[in-house]
């Protein structure tokens, strides 16, 4: 004997119940804006450029730059705009576009 009862479906739960629901993005990524920092460690009076660096803020840039170059007496850091040439680099030869290379 055949009985028709009403199956029901329990609702997806989600696996990761910490996790926000699908749905449409939040804002939190559109703050975000990177910057260039041009970073500077002082020792005693003098300054001295220790490299660029991709961060939010000032303070992540020192921060990344500590982590590579360990401390100093003091930090600096300088918005570089995103369509800035690099920085100069001493001893670099300077590239000719256009000319082969002559060896």
């Amino acid at each position: 004997m055949c009985t028709d009862e009403a199956t029901t479906q329990s609702p997806v739960q989600n696996p990761h119940p910490s996790a926000p629901p699908p749905g449409p993005a939040t804002d939190a990524a559109d703050d975000l804006k990177l910057s260039r920092w041009l970073v500077f460690f002082a020792s005693g009076e003098t300054w001295y450029r220790v490299g660029e660096f991709v961060a939010a803020d000032a303070a992540t840039a020192v921060e990344r730059a500590v982590a590579v170059f360990g401390e100093a007496s003091s930090y600096r850091a300088e918005e570089i705009p995103w369509d800035a040439a690099p920085l100069w680099k001493p001893g670099a030869l300077p590239t000719r576009s256009g000319n082969p290379r002559r060896e």
